[in-house]
């Protein structure tokens, strides 16, 4: 089964979503789950008679939801290990569209097994690669890309607007760490222990790296375990540019901190209660999965 995670607060940009991404969710036969993000987040599974908000029956899990912030999709992925038997989890951005069927490019993706401990440098292999490390890695998130509006922090945006890139395609090498932009990612029921979106809005005084710093804190667990990220394969087509001047006011902490903490620098108080919340996330989700 594959299980899709929705954060929004928009119900124009959702019902856009939802009409964009109709026939493929019923072609793949997707749980999608909306997570209402407000002052009380609350779920929607999509087709089924089922809706729940946070109780203080849940107050463990309560403690790891930060609110008004993308990260508040933790809640879905938490409902997923609680109430679904799901081999794959997707989340996506509700202003994000399809290109292709990037549903099946994902799963097609995670059924990888990839080299990490060289890089390839070509769509095939070149001479040169050990075939022994050529199948050496299972892949266990999917990492995708989009077109349109891209995904720059704002002193980037201010300099640069919205220039056309090009993503790289393939895997991430084994002690490399990569920019991992939440809104198209893809990953196994294994890793949901471990993707569990940093604290960000206002509770913590700082926002815009949730899925940044997970994507760190995710690619040395992945590395550990000798499994694999590949990136570039499930693309979208992104519309809508956030506000430059509130993303430079949200990233100012954040900008600083992200510079050091990737090479292991966690001095500054936030990290001790990003630790703190991800192992308590961890203990949470490996007692169901």
């Amino acid at each position: 089964m594959i299980a899709v995670v929705v954060p929004s607060i928009r119900e124009e940009s959702y019902a856009q979503f939802l009409d964009a991404w109709g026939a493929l969710f019923t072609k793949h036969d997707v749980s999608l789950i909306k997570v209402t993000d407000g002052d009380d987040p609350t779920l929607t599974i999509e087709g089924k008679p089922y809706k729940c908000k946070l109780s203080d029956e849940d107050s463990d899990v309560r403690d790891l939801i930060f609110n008004k912030n993308d990260g508040v999709r933790n809640y879905g992925f938490w409902f997923v290990s609680q109430a679904f038997d799901v081999e794959y989890v997707i989340t996506l951005d509700d202003d994000v569209k399809p290109i292709g069927d990037p549903i099946q490019d994902h799963i097609d993706a995670l059924n990888m097994k990839v080299p990490v401990s060289w890089m390839n440098t070509a769509d095939k292999y070149m001479r040169g690669v050990p075939y022994k490390v050529r199948d050496e890695a299972e892949v266990v998130l999917s990492h995708g890309v989009w077109q349109g509006v891209k995904d720059w922090d704002a002193p980037t945006q201010l300099v640069l607007g919205n220039r056309d890139v090009e993503f790289y395609k393939g895997a991430i090498p084994k002690g490399v760490y990569y920019p991992m932009c939440g809104m198209n990612i893809a990953f196994k029921r294994k890793m949901l222990p471990y993707m569990y979106y940093a604290p960000m809005g206002y509770k913590v005084g700082m926002d815009r790296f949730a899925d940044i710093w997970l994507g760190i804190t995710s690619k040395r667990v992945i590395d550990e375990k000798g499994w694999a990220v590949v990136t570039g394969y499930a693309e979208v087509l992104h519309e809508r540019a956030s506000n430059v001047w509130k993303n430079l006011q949200k990233e100012a902490k954040g900008l600083e901190l992200n510079e050091t903490f990737w090479e292991g620098d966690e001095s500054d108080p936030y990290f001790k209660l990003y630790e703190q919340k991800r192992n308590e996330w961890k203990k949470i989700i490996e007692e169901v999965i």
